[in-house]
């Protein structure tokens, strides 16, 4: 290997050396983190799916039962953006892993850093915001945010469920149980709220002399 730039004695070398050492044992450890968080993640959007597909069943035959067209009661996975999809009737939720290019992390009460891959959940369909914003994705996906689950290296911590619509409130949870909870955070939001029409001002040539 060459020396390094600006390097004039051994003592200098075994300076720069340990110094460049304790960058790499940094990045790998990071490294060794994002590999297993991911995999933590992966398993719970895994299961995240799953749930889908039982509640999909659930309410077809609910609304079959009842008359109701089921046609638009679907789930759909697409793995080139690592993406799923609930419809249930009008309404549509999804969520991505997609935000996790690089190690990224969140600071915790202990003020300490803990790297995490984030499963992002939005109202409507993220595969849609995803593929009509190829260069801006990102910030189009937290504009729809409902709330982020982050998912630890380690399989014994907590998840952090941040929850967008309550001013994110932090919700601890079981990796164990991340799946169900996030799931039915996210589907209750979506599902349960009713919109509002659309209101206008009253508009001033409808007024009468």
């Amino acid at each position: 290997m060459e020396s390094f730039t600006g390097l004039n004695n051994s003592i200098q070398t075994s300076v720069t050396l340990e110094r460049i050492n304790d960058v790499a044992s940094s990045m790998l450890a990071q490294h060794a983190e994002f590999k297993n968080s991911a995999a933590n993640a992966s398993e719970i959007i895994e299961n995240i799916y799953k749930n889908m597909e039982y509640v999909s069943e659930y309410f077809k035959q609910t609304f079959s039962a009842r008359g109701i067209s089921t046609e638009s009661v679907y789930c759909k996975r697409e793995e080139d953006i690592q993406t799923i999809l609930m419809s249930v009737l009008w309404e549509k939720l999804s969520f991505t892993l997609i935000l996790n290019d690089f190690p990224s992390a969140i600071i915790k009460q202990d003020n300490k850093k803990y790297i995490c891959h984030r499963i992002v959940a939005t109202k409507g369909d993220c595969s849609k915001i995803i593929r009509e914003n190829p260069d801006n994705y990102a910030s189009k996906l937290l504009d729809a945010e409902i709330a982020s689950l982050y998912v630890p290296a380690n399989k014994n911590d907590l998840c952090e469920l941040r929850v967008r619509y309550l001013s994110n409130e932090i919700h601890k949870i079981n990796q164990s149980e991340a799946a169900k909870e996030f799931f039915l955070l996210v589907l209750e939001y979506t599902c349960k709220s009713v919109k509002l029409h659309s209101e206008r001002e009253f508009s001033s040539m409808f007024y009468k002399n």
